[in-house]
């Protein structure tokens, strides 16, 4: 059975968020460009929810070089696991987070 060690995943969640992070600003600074300047109050929540997405990065990114878990592995069956559940249940149309009409899929 295949491991995946665990400072590539702390690394690899930090790649994610990071990338999650860029995907917020941009989002943020769209909102900002749509929005008259006394109803900018109303988008706060991008910022907190930046602040929250920049302090789970920071915390993934040190996790990733602690000493202690550099020879820890986690089973990748649970990550494939929880990868599937994702996937079934965006292909389910479960998932509310995915965005509507994202695109043509044809399925075999």
């Amino acid at each position: 059975m295949a491991s995946v060690a665990l400072p590539v995943l702390f690394q690899g969640t930090a790649i994610q968020l990071g990338r999650a992070l860029k995907e917020c600003q941009m989002l943020e600074q769209l909102a900002l460009s749509h929005v008259a300047k006394k109803d900018t109050t109303t988008l706060q929540s991008f910022d907190s929810l930046m602040q929250t997405i920049e302090q789970f990065t920071l915390l993934f990114q040190r996790l990733a070089v602690q000493k202690d878990i550099q020879n820890m592995t986690m089973n990748s069956e649970a990550v494939d696991r929880m990868t599937l559940a994702v996937l079934r249940e965006a292909l389910a149309g479960e998932n509310s987070s995915s965005p509507q009409n994202a695109g043509d899929i044809e399925l075999f």
